[in-house]
């Protein structure tokens, strides 16, 4: 009888947490493939951002011009934190932009798990509201976007008609910076 319990345990807990992931993970993305004449253009989605609020976009990015940090792996961050600080995002008054990790869709708990994870990574609330993890794989939303990989950071600069402007991809070099600069400036 002993050991029942535990196990009753486990297995309620195991539970709800499926039921709590059901209810608050953000939903998979599916892209379908663009054409190779599409013009670069970020699809039509909605996504959750990390504070939990949902945005359809690409109507409602923050500016007439967002800058889209883009990333695919954990060890991408870096790399976005130090375009952050050059850039002075941070800072009032600054540049829209959002932050978007896109990563393959694991499933509904995993989603939670991974969200729940980088909440606890960036504990500042207006840092938060910037970030969208978008869980659709990662080759079309390249393609969509007109980006040359998966496997560098990309800097877009994108309309609220979700056009992609231009692009830099890779670490922060000033030459890189007064490009995307121009592009924001347009």
């Amino acid at each position: 009888m002993k050991i029942l319990f535990p196990i009753a345990n486990a297995a309620l807990l195991l539970l709800t947490g499926l039921l709590m992931a059901s209810c608050t993970a953000p939903r998979a993305v599916m892209l379908s493939p663009s054409a190779p004449s599409t013009p670069a253009r970020f699809p039509e989605m909605t996504v959750q951002n990390l504070a939990g609020k949902s945005t359809r976009f690409p109507s409602g990015f923050p500016g007439e011009r967002t800058l889209l940090l883009i990333a695919f792996e954990r060890e991408q961050q870096e790399t976005l934190d130090e375009w952050n600080r050059r850039l002075g995002l941070s800072r009032p008054g600054g540049a829209a932009w959002l932050e978007l990790p896109v990563i393959p869709d694991p499933g509904v708990f995993l989603r939670w798990f991974i969200d729940t994870g980088m909440k606890s990574g960036i504990p500042a609330p207006e840092i938060r509201s910037r970030v969208y993890t978008i869980y659709t794989p990662r080759e079309t939303f390249v393609d969509r976007l007109g980006l040359p990989n998966c496997r560098e950071v990309h800097l877009a600069a994108a309309d609220r008609a979700g056009r992609i402007l231009g692009f830099v991809s890779g670490p922060w070099t000033p030459d890189r910076e007064s490009k995307l600069r121009t592009l924001l400036d347009r």
